[in-house]
């Protein structure tokens, strides 16, 4: 057969050239963008093209992409809803059908369907299907619980209702879900527990001794966290775990209670009130047999025990019984070498938490009874503190101060050094002394040495030195004592920021305080304190000292002032010793603008004081400062501007006096001398050619005699005056512009040579 023989095709059935056709295994591939030419033999159908077809996404892309429920989720919704509708027609057949059945046949329904769940759930699990068996264990047991409760509703159990049906029901649910045990399901081991605690609890309201049932609930689910572990499941040990820390800890509650109900030693020990708390102590200490950490609980509780009879006693007996369990502790820890051990740690750590309570309450005793002794600076030195009594005796603050220290170096196993230990005897020395009706000048000594021993410590000198300024408040005598001890301590260590910052108000206050005991008047206290915190930022010129220094020296001047003159001198000494600390320390320069303001602004309180009215008073001295410091600059400098360095001065020289001479003296003697020092300053600027003079005279100049054109300031004199200086400085003026054009002929008679 030729190859243009006609074929069938495979699409419509006509006829087509065989050459024409694709093979089917060829690729196929899309049609070309232009049309192709006519054949040379009749064509009946054009060669069809074809498309390639996407093939469904893979299995797991679709799983990849899918936003549905987990695949495993899906039986577990239907199985637990499954059950649920199981354990809910049993219920409603119990309501409705049990009435109508016999004994034989609820019997028989009943242990059928519990039998059958049981069974299904069991085979389930064995082949894998554990979602289907966790299920299928919750219906069966349900379906038990629903057992014993119609067995009760028919008789069978004889008198059981209420909370000894709740313990019977609890106790078989507990015993069945131990059953499934070897089927390694999770359900039945999380009800086992949860049923016996409910069982117990039923039972406590049975049998009216909750301490007894507790304790019993606590052996038997520790058993079932043991059976658990042989069994090699992984809920029960953990289920079972928590179930036996929950009936252990309302054992520990309850006695606890009982014991705290009963605190003496008969109560305790002859009536047997201590006997749950023991009990709880026996359990934990078998538990430790298994797990160590158990025995830190045991010997806490027999701590508690222990110091339990003391609190019916009174407060200084249940102190001395916290600090012997303290120091008891702390010897057996040392001793032994145990104190890192969680069984010395543990009750070590709680007496001395109650230990630090007890302090802490001393400590705000203390305050209250030193601050309440007399307002500030209203007393002598002589002073004593009241005679009341106190609840604790003073003497446990100085033994637990102690003894706190020496738990800490047992428990955290690292010593103190010798300052420490000195600081916290003083410390308790120094609470103790507080307690008791002693002057108060001793407890203000005790606490300045404290602070002085404790200064290598960061946070005891910073609380017992200012605590000993605080103390001393009652007396001057006493205070300016204790700011002398403050100062000492910031010297000790002045390299640090804080003793830096506390030391100038510390000295300024002391030599405040002294000036006062020695009657010098207020306006008088100001200077020296200025004096000497002026040298002490001389000597240490610290930012943070001198900041502190500066402020200081402001609130005693501000104190201290009592009138014009005394402002005067107070401005006078901070401007003088600014100025003196500028010069004297290197980077300061810039404050010597503030002393020179101090200073100038002492010159017109005093200037005022007096009645001197007239401006240059106050505007001449600073100008001529200002002009000096300017010419010293464009000395070190011949090549810096003019304007910066002269114009500040220049313009308070003779603004000042403008504006006094247009508003009041027009015509007078002070505006003919303004008059003849601006033509002196346009003069001398042009002589040496420096800008600054010249454009100050200038302006104010023009200002001067744009005045002076007032009708009645037409007087011959003046009108002589201004003819003169423009006479000077038209011949200046032209002089200057004819030099300017031969400057500029010799340039263009240069540019012209060859």
């Amino acid at each position: 057969m030729s190859p243009t023989a006609l074929v069938p095709c495979p699409t419509c059935g006509s006829a087509v050239p065989r050459d024409r056709l694709r093979p089917a295994a060829e690729p196929t591939a899309a049609p070309a963008p232009t049309p192709a030419p006519a054949p040379a033999v009749p064509v009946v159908h054009a060669p069809l093209p074809t498309y390639p077809v996407a093939s469904p996404p893979a299995p797991t892309a679709a799983r990849r992409r899918g936003r549905g429920l987990p695949t495993m989720s899906v039986p577990a919704l239907l199985l637990g809803l499954g059950a649920l509708c199981l354990l809910v027609a049993a219920v409603a057949f119990l309501a409705v059908a049990w009435s109508t059945l016999g004994v034989g046949g609820r019997t028989a329904v009943l242990l059928g369907l519990t039998g059958a769940a049981a069974a299904l759930g069991v085979v389930l699990a064995r082949r894998g299907l554990r979602v289907a068996g966790e299920s299928l264990s919750v219906v069966a047991l349900g379906l038990l619980v629903l057992d014993v409760v119609g067995a009760a509703s028919a008789g069978w159990l004889g008198d059981a209702s209420g909370t000894a049906l709740v313990c019977l029901t609890a106790g078989v649910l507990a015993l069945a879900a131990l059953a499934w045990l070897p089927t390694g399901l999770g359900a039945p081991q999380v009800l086992a527990p949860v049923a016996l605690l409910v069982a117990a609890v039923a039972a406590a309201g049975l049998t009216g001794h909750p301490h007894a049932v507790a304790t019993a609930a606590t052996v038997l689910l520790v058993a079932m966290a043991g059976l658990g572990v042989l069994a090699g499941a992984r809920l029960l040990p953990w289920t079972a775990g928590v179930g036996a820390a929950v009936a252990w800890g309302s054992l520990a509650l309850g006695g606890l209670v009982e014991a705290a109900t009963y605190p003496s030693l008969g109560g305790l020990w002859a009536d047997g009130h201590a006997l749950p708390l023991l009990t709880a102590a026996g359990l934990l200490a078998a538990a430790a047999t298994a797990w160590r950490p158990a025995l830190a609980g045991t010997t806490s509780v027999l701590t508690l025990l222990a110091v339990l009879p003391a609190l019916d006693e009174g407060a200084t007996p249940a102190g001395l019984a916290v600090l012997a369990a303290l120091l008891g502790w702390s010897a057996l820890g040392l001793v032994t070498r145990s104190g890192t051990t969680a069984a010395v740690r543990l009750p070590l750590a709680g007496a001395g938490a109650t230990a630090v309570a007890l302090l802490v309450l001393q400590v705000a005793e203390a305050v209250a009874r030193v601050l309440l002794v007399a307002p500030p600076a209203t007393v002598d030195a002589a002073v004593r503190l009241p005679a009341t009594g106190t609840a604790l005796h003073p003497a446990l603050a100085a033994t637990w101060a102690l003894a706190l220290a020496a738990a800490y170096v047992v428990g955290v196993g690292r010593a103190l050094p010798t300052a420490a230990w000195v600081a916290a005897a003083a410390l308790g020395a120094v609470v103790a002394l507080a307690l008791l009706p002693v002057p108060l000048a001793v407890v203000v000594a005790a606490l300045a040495v404290a602070g002085l021993v404790a200064v290598r410590s960061r946070l005891l000198a910073g609380l017992l030195l200012p605590a000993t300024v605080v103390a001393a408040l009652p007396s001057e005598v006493l205070t300016a004592g204790a700011l002398a001890a403050l100062v000492a301590g910031c010297a000790l260590v002045l390299h640090r920021a804080v003793a830096a910052a506390v030391l100038p108000a510390a000295l300024a206050g002391l030599v405040w305080t002294v000036l006062a005991v020695a009657d010098v008047e207020v306006a008088w206290r100001a200077v020296p304190v200025l004096l000497a915190v002026a040298a002490l930022a001389l000597l240490r010129p610290r930012p943070e000292l001198e900041a502190v220094a500066v402020a200081s020296g402001a609130v005693a001047a501000a104190v201290a002032i009592t009138g014009p003159t005394s402002l005067a001198v107070h401005l006078t000494a901070a401007g003088a010793l600014l100025t003196a600390h500028a010069l004297l320390v290197a980077g300061r320069r810039p404050v010597a603008w503030l002393g020179g303001l101090l200073l100038a602004a002492a010159t017109w309180v005093r200037l005022a004081e007096i009645g001197v009215t007239a401006p240059e008073a106050y505007t001449l001295p600073s100008a001529a400062a200002l002009l000096l410091v300017g010419l010293a600059r464009l000395r070190r400098d011949p090549a810096a501007p003019t304007g910066p360095a002269l114009t500040p001065g220049l313009v308070l020289a003779t603004v000042p006096t403008l504006l006094w001479v247009l508003a009041l003296e027009p015509v007078s003697l002070r505006a003919a001398l303004l008059g003849l020092g601006c033509l002196a300053l346009v003069l001398g600027g042009t002589s040496v050619r420096w800008s600054a003079p010249v454009a100050v005279g200038w302006v104010v100049g023009a200002v001067l005699v744009v005045r002076e054109l007032a009708p009645y300031a037409a007087a011959t004199p003046q009108w002589i005056l201004i003819g003169a200086a423009g006479t000077a400085l038209t011949v200046v003026g032209t002089t200057w512009e004819r030099r300017l054009g031969d400057l500029r002929r010799a340039q263009a008679y240069v540019g012209r040579l060859r």
